[in-house]
């Protein structure tokens, strides 16, 4: 556990090295939620409906922010120990590998949990958005879920050597998902056509979640669609991670 706990303060002295990426990363789901929640006309809803709105665009903004720290914080970090050799040293050392990985998990969960706090609190505050302690709590739960669900396609993205390349793809691949997964917009904005590839998204199945929750009718099938998504692609890294380990 010493070597845990010493990983441990490292990985935070890393963190607020860089502090100025941690502000962005968690005041740019603040900044879209007070954006998408302000350029809506309400003015002919009922104060039920308007709060179901807002609450709609809370949870899909939290979800967006959870979608950026796992596939642009996640992968990038395990990148920069890569090629800064930190990962190698920890390889040839006596620490288990699976410490590195638990303390990268730990503090993406701690980033999270400031996430939901801050963008709950300001919806709270803001557009004072009102729900049971039951459905806060069951909100949470539900963006821990997805959470899970969307790392390993941040731990696959950190296989790519080329920072370049990583930039490119996880720019594509985050504005793809938060687009087409109706985290910015609502699916029924979109053609038919296009409604038939949003519902193969991992994001739509994500959103979906709370959706069907605040409905009374919980989807387990996309729960089930989000589990087989998270299984699917970390077999992918599994298997790239012991190629790579057989190449090297």
């Amino acid at each position: 556990m010493k070597t845990f706990k010493a990983m441990w303060l490292l990985e935070w002295k890393l963190v607020f090295r860089n502090w100025k990426s941690l502000i962005l990363t968690l005041g740019m789901p603040v900044t879209f939620f007070l954006l998408f929640s302000s350029i809506s006309n309400l003015g002919d809803l009922s104060p039920e409906q308007v709060n179901a709105v807002y609450r709609q665009v809370l949870m899909a903004m939290t979800a967006s922010s959870v979608l950026s720290l796992a596939i642009y914080t996640f992968p990038y970090a395990l990148q920069e120990d890569r090629i800064g050799n930190r990962l190698r040293s920890i390889e040839h050392s006596p620490v288990p590998l699976w410490q590195y990985y638990a303390v990268k998990m730990l503090r993406l969960l701690c980033y999270f949990a400031l996430s939901v706090v801050i963008v709950f609190g300001v919806g709270y505050v803001s557009k004072g958005i009102s729900m049971s302690a039951g459905d806060w709590a069951m909100s949470t739960l539900f963006l821990l879920i997805g959470a899970v669900a969307i790392l390993p396609i941040g731990l696959l993205l950190s296989y790519i050597q080329s920072t370049e390349t990583l930039s490119v793809l996880t720019n594509i691949l985050y504005m793809g998902l938060a687009i087409l997964g109706g985290l910015w917009y609502p699916m029924q904005s979109f053609p038919h056509w296009l409604q038939m590839i949003v519902k193969l998204t991992p994001t739509h199945h994500y959103l979906n979640l709370f959706i069907s929750y605040y409905a009374g009718q919980f989807s387990w099938l996309s729960l089930a669609i989000l589990a087989g998504y998270a299984i699917i692609i970390l077999g992918f890294a599994v298997l790239i991670n012991k190629r790579k380990g057989r190449e090297s």
